[in-house]
């Protein structure tokens, strides 16, 4: 009797949409002054899904960004169905902080509105789909006529025409089928919708049907039905075993592969067009040739000559079967058993049939394994790797200059790599770091600054620690004994990010070994790993140290290390951070005398250095050089005062200098290198780098004198370390030498007759243009 009232198909054909006849009771209970549902008032126009966002977090309701359209990702060669989730950990990185959702909508402007279903938002769906001769309407009607109407509650039109009904959340109910009938499901725990008031490309959208806001529809949502409780938990019955073969063995005809070979397009992926011709050649031998040939020909990517040169080297009988072209042909919506009939005489698969019901169990297990795929989602599309072909990276394609290296410290580390600093215990490591990340997020840097990590820091930004070691006191000890300017309370203060984790709800496990999954990285990485990428500015992430974070067996296993050398390179690439793990040094019998015998000693597998972009080594000087060190720097020996440093490993370019640190009565260790007698800079680096403090502080708007109140010596603390230790006379006589060189010149500043101020030949006070800073003596 609910026939003829279901066989009316949800219609978008007007912007006015109700529910179908057999639901309209439904309507009359919405809260809304009209019985037939009309659409929101709110309806979103293209590209408001931000502000959709914004309203459901202001209600306290969590979401994330999912693609408006299928995707290949062009790293890693994965497919990405549309609604897909674009957080790295799916569903699960829902949140409800402005910023990270305003960034994730910076960096997709056009994403659909995810929400988690589940206990998290405290609903769940009942999904009914329509779209693409489906007939979940139908299906829904037969239910209800069966055991009882849905009672009144919040219900959603999707962009394709299906419901969801929002039900509350009913513990231990996860996203599934059970035994509801055909083309209706539930999101539930695991599961997803996308929120209405998302909007497609296309114009189509989702939206509420009668009235309810995005700010209050968590009111209106019922209780879900028993009947419907107990159908969802309720298993299906079982499968069959049995197995139909195809009836027919017969190998495919010429005119048979010539016709599913019109069904798939010759410019399909490269290995996939390769996996084709080793089809076809294994199906007709050398008879396929020529239409293997002819059909490459069809596509925008033929070369003459390249399907023969593929085709020398397959081997009959031990390559691909004509099932792969099958399942491309079918893809592509080709009738396979129409087909097999039109050349076989009676109706056949090049497939093996198997039981739809096993089939689909199967699939659905499958897919359970994989991220939850949103309510209503196009059929998913694998996410396999992109074949890897060798001739697409053909040295031709490197044209141009090479880009630069773009350094976090000058000559040392590199911008956006995953890198580590190893030291053995109580050196000062974890202080050195907050230290760099000081410098890296205040810009505290410049030609005036000491040497840290070997080099000078040249890129600023936020920079982000997390350390399990020290608790909140001590990282307030610490940053107030760093900034003794105040720099915190500036804006700067934002950019500086140090997480506490003793105090910050206890020590976390960012990878860690899981009995099924194996190695895993945990949602906790995964929900900082989502806010870490909604910083534009970042600059520097450090772990400290990895030895709290990495619940493995990095000493014993190599594959624990690799796994964990390949998250932190993912993490350096999608942020563009330099991003560090602090490591432990262990104890050494003899005194380490060289960077080889600091690599050496770095806790772990070889893998674990091996995996990262760089390794810096710290360690305690011996005795004997300690007390020879603080002699050449006049300062009083103290165990443990004198550390060494180093860069041990590097892909690509780095200074490799063993670097001396003296610790300072904070407890940081400062680079005294340029200090000491044998290590002195010859004079000729003494000039140079005269001439370089000279040009920065004439670009800064304060130029140094030879002599007077902007004198070189006078002014002696804004000049690197080495030119500050050195005497006045041997200053006057760099100066002289750089004068008499033409490599520094006098010039008069704007407005001035006399030429007294330095700076380099064509520098902005060189051609009188150059004009002071505030403050700058003169």
């Amino acid at each position: 009797m609910w026939a003829d009232s279901t066989a009316r198909r949800f219609s978008r054909q007007s912007q006015k949409r109700s529910l179908p006849q057999q639901h309209q009771h439904l309507e009359a209970s919405l809260p809304t002054s009209t019985a037939a549902a009309q659409p929101n008032s709110e309806t979103p126009s293209i590209g408001d899904n931000l502000a959709v966002a914004l309203e459901y977090i202001a209600a306290g309701i969590p979401v994330f960004p999912c693609r408006v359209s299928g995707e290949l990702d062009p790293h890693t060669g994965r497919v990405y169905g549309p609604k897909s989730p674009l957080t790295s950990n799916g569903l699960y990185g829902a949140s409800t902080n402005e910023k990270i959702v305003r960034q994730w909508w910076r960096r997709n402007p056009d994403a659909l509105v995810g929400i988690p279903t589940g206990e998290k938002t405290g609903f769940f769906a009942l999904d009914v789909d329509v779209k693409e001769g489906k007939h979940g309407d139908v299906s829904l009607a037969a239910l209800e006529a069966e055991h009882a109407p849905l009672p009144p509650t919040v219900v959603v039109q999707t962009a394709t025409g299906g419901t969801h009904f929002l039900f509350k959340h009913v513990d231990g109910l996860t996203t599934s089928t059970g035994s509801l009938p055909a083309d209706i499901d539930i999101r539930a725990q695991g599961g997803y919708v996308i929120a209405a008031g998302s909007t497609l490309a296309d114009g189509t959208f989702y939206e509420f049907l009668g009235g309810h806001t995005r700010s209050g529809f968590m009111a209106e949502v019922a209780e879900a039905p028993k009947w419907l409780v107990d159908i969802v938990r309720s298993p299906r019955r079982p499968l069959r075993h049995d197995y139909t073969p195809a009836n027919d063995n017969a190998p495919a005809g010429a005119a048979e592969v010539e016709e599913l070979l019109s069904f798939i397009s010759p410019d399909i992926g490269y290995q996939d067009w390769v996996n084709v011709l080793m089809a076809v050649h294994g199906a007709l031998g050398g008879d396929g040739f020529a239409i293997a040939d002819a059909w490459s020909a069809r596509g925008a990517k033929y070369r003459k000559g390249d399907v023969a040169a593929r085709w020398k080297g397959f081997t009959a009988g031990k390559g691909v079967t004509l099932s792969t072209v099958a399942q491309l042909a079918r893809d592509g919506g080709a009738d396979l058993s129409a087909i097999a009939t039109k050349h076989r005489g009676r109706q056949h698969d090049v497939t093996q049939q198997m039981d739809p019901e096993k089939v689909e169990a199967f699939v659905a297990k499958e897919l359970a394994k994989k991220t939850p795929v949103a309510a209503n989602d196009n059929d998913p599309v694998p996410a396999e790797p992109r074949a890897l072909s060798i001739f697409e990276w053909t040295v031709d394609r490197f044209k141009g200059e090479a880009p630069a290296v773009q350094y976090l410290v000058d000559g040392v580390i590199p911008l956006g790599v995953p890198g580590m600093v190893s030291a053995a215990g109580d050196t000062g490591k974890s202080f050195a770091l907050l230290e760099l990340h000081r410098r890296v997020a205040f810009g505290s840097g410049g030609p005036f600054a000491t040497p840290i990590f070997g080099g000078q820091v040249v890129g600023d930004g936020t920079s982000v620690m997390i350390t399990s070691e020290d608790d909140a006191n001590e990282v307030h000890r610490r940053i107030d004994a760093l900034d003794t300017k105040g720099n915190r309370y500036s804006p700067a203060g934002k950019r500086m990010i140090v997480v506490p984790l003793p105090s910050a709800g206890g020590a976390r496990a960012f990878w860690k070994e899981d009995k099924k999954h194996g190695l895993i990285e945990t949602d906790d990485f995964k929900r900082i790993c989502d806010e870490l990428a909604s910083i534009t500015d970042l600059r520097l992430i450090t772990f400290d140290p990895l030895a709290s974070f990495a619940h493995l067996p990095l000493n014993e296993d190599p594959a624990a290390g690799q796994f964990v050398c390949t998250s932190l390179s993912r993490l350096a690439t999608e942020t563009g951070a330099t991003t560090i793990v602090s490591h432990h040094m262990r104890k050494t019998q003899k005194p380490i005398e060289s960077l080889g015998d600091a690599r050496e000693a770095i806790r772990g597998s070889t893998a674990l250095v091996d995996g990262l972009r760089l390794a810096y080594a710290m360690w305690p000087a011996d005795e004997a050089r300690a007390k020879r060190t603080c002699k050449s720097l006049g300062i009083q020996y103290q165990p443990n005062r004198i550390v060494l440093g180093g860069v041990v490993k590097a892909n690509g370019a780095a200074r490799r200098i063993m670097s001396t640190y003296a610790r300072s009565d904070s407890g940081l260790l400062v680079d005294k290198t340029a200090g000491l007698g044998t290590s002195a800079p010859a004079q000729d680096d003494l000039r140079t780098a005269l001439v370089v403090a000279v040009e920065a502080a004439a670009n800064a708007g304060s130029p140094f004198t030879k002599t007077g109140a902007s004198g070189l010596f006078e002014m002696r603390e804004r000049l690197p370390e080495e030119l500050r230790r050195i005497a006045k006379g041997r200053l006057d006589a760099l100066a002289t030498e750089a004068l008499e060189r033409g490599e520094i010149v006098r010039a008069a500043a704007r407005g001035e007759k006399t030429a007294k101020w330095l700076d380099v030949p064509g520098g902005i006070f060189a051609i009188g243009l150059g004009n002071f800073t505030t403050g700058t003596p003169r």
